[in-house]
C-alpha cells in the first residue's frame, strides 16, 4: 500500500527534495500543534477548576453562615430558657396597693402593682423589675437573682437601681 507521498513522487508532481522538506515540516509541526492543543486544554481545565474552587468557597461560606445562625438561635433559646427558669424560681409575688412604673424594651411605660415594702426595695436597689420570657408582663425579683439574670442577659432587666449604674433611668432605649 502506497501513501500519498509515494503516489505524488511516482506521478512526478513533486520532487524527492520537496517530499523530504514536507515530511520535515510535518514532523516539526506535529509536536508544536500537540503542545498548543495541550496548553489550550490545560488552560480550559484550569479555568474549570478555578470556577469550581470559587463555587466551593461560596458554598462553604454559606454553610458556615447557616451554622452560625443555627448556633446563635440555639444560644438565644438556651438564654431564654435560663431566664425563664431564673424568673420563675425567684419571682416575688405580692398583692400590691402601689403602682410602680418602669420602661419596657419597646420604650413604653409599664406598670406593676407592688406593696409599699417592695416599692422601697425597688427604689433602694434590693429588688429589680425583669422581663419574664414566659409572659408578656414583667416580674419583680430580689437583687441576688437580678445579678444572675444580668449575667445571662443584661437587656432582660428593665429597672434596677444596682451597684454599677441604675438600669431603667437613662438607658431606656438600649
Amino acid at each position: 500500500m502506497q501513501n500519498l507521498r509515494d503516489k505524488l513522487l511516482k506521478a512526478g508532481l513533486v520532487t524527492e527534495k520537496q517530499a523530504k522538506e514536507a515530511a520535515r515540516d510535518q514532523k516539526g509541526a506535529a509536536p508544536k500543534q500537540h503542545r498548543q492543543r495541550e496548553e489550550q486544554f490545560s488552560a480550559e481545565e484550569r479555568q474549570r477548576r478555578e470556577a469550581f474552587a470559587a463555587r466551593e468557597a461560596e458554598l462553604a461560606e454559606e454553610r458556615r453562615k447557616e451554622a452560625a445562625k443555627v448556633a446563635e438561635a440555639r444560644m438565644q433559646s438556651e438564654r431564654a430558657r435560663r431566664l425563664r427558669q431564673l424568673v420563675e424560681t425567684h419571682r416575688v409575688q405580692e398583692a400590691g396597693e402601689v403602682t410602680f412604673h418602669y420602661v419596657r424594651r419597646s420604650g413604653k411605660i409599664g406598670r406593676l402593682d407592688v406593696s409599699l415594702e417592695m416599692q422601697k426595695r425597688l427604689e433602694q436597689g434590693a429588688a429589680a423589675v425583669v422581663e419574664d420570657p414566659g409572659s408578656p408582663d414583667c416580674a419583680v425579683v430580689l437583687a441576688d437573682a437580678a445579678k444572675r439574670i444580668y449575667e445571662v442577659d443584661p437587656r432582660a432587666i428593665r429597672f434596677w437601681f444596682g451597684p454599677e449604674k441604675p438600669i431603667g433611668f437613662s438607658d431606656a432605649g438600649e
